[in-house]
């Protein structure tokens, strides 16, 4: 019985270490495969490109296009940085209520150059309307909402995610409010409660079924209680 296990074991060592010998040659082979002799002779992409791609190896033929990517695309980055950097101060303040007779811009109503910007938004007089084709993106170009604060979607997000709404509707700066940390929680919870007189369903669940500017107005109804509720005046945010 003992000489059955010895001869076991050893059968279970020779098998790892048979493994390790192919893994190894696995690694080696995919090695050979991505090493490069020219590395250092291929072009990285400038910092700053579009894309993301800066530093990032490139290929000859995107190397030769990239003179035209900075012609096109940097000045539309530049452009854009610059709205949101005069627009991002205003995020902080309360919004106005969508009224019936507004309507979400369409592509046409947006700048040809960064397909990001719109015109004047009556939710922010005087400011313009950027929106963004995902959170990721909306919030690369946002930065971090400060000290004890964080970026809340008056809209809630996950509208985008189902396909309620357009994603650019919902990562948009009309949808977007920069609230005190204890606020935007407050205001989550309040979403994810049990609703009165509705057979168990949480609040969530019955706003997504409005249309949007009725969801849009109850969630600016729900920030102003959340804002009261704590002591804030909601009419002084800044």
């Amino acid at each position: 019985m003992e000489d059955l296990i010895e001869e076991i074991e050893l059968l279970r060592i020779k098998s790892c270490l048979a493994a390790n010998r192919v893994m190894r040659s696995c690694l080696r082979l995919r090695n050979a495969v991505k090493y490069n002799p020219c590395w250092h002779l291929q072009p990285r992409a400038p910092a700053g490109s579009a894309h993301g791609i800066g530093g990032q190896w490139i290929s000859e033929a995107i190397n030769a296009a990239l003179p035209v990517l900075r012609f096109v695309g940097m000045p539309a980055i530049k452009l854009l940085r610059e709205a949101i950097r005069r627009t991002a101060p205003y995020l902080r303040r309360s919004r106005r209520i969508w009224d019936l007779g507004d309507e979400f811009p369409g592509n046409e109503e947006f700048d040809k150059d960064t397909g990001r910007i719109g015109p004047p938004t009556p939710r922010r007089p005087q400011h313009p309307v950027i929106r963004f084709r995902s959170e990721r993106e909306l919030r690369n170009y946002l930065g971090p909402a400060g000290p004890g604060r964080e970026w809340h979607h008056i809209m809630e997000k996950r509208l985008a995610d189902k396909g309620i709404f357009p994603p650019a509707q919902i990562h948009s700066t009309d949808n977007i409010i920069n609230l005190p940390v204890e606020v935007h929680r407050r205001v989550t919870a309040k979403m994810s409660q049990v609703a009165p007189n509705a057979d168990g369903r949480v609040l969530r669940s019955i706003v997504e079924e409005m249309s949007f500017e009725d969801q849009y107005n109850f969630g600016i109804r729900l920030i102003k209680e959340a804002y009261e509720e704590l002591g804030y005046d909601f009419g002084a945010i800044q």
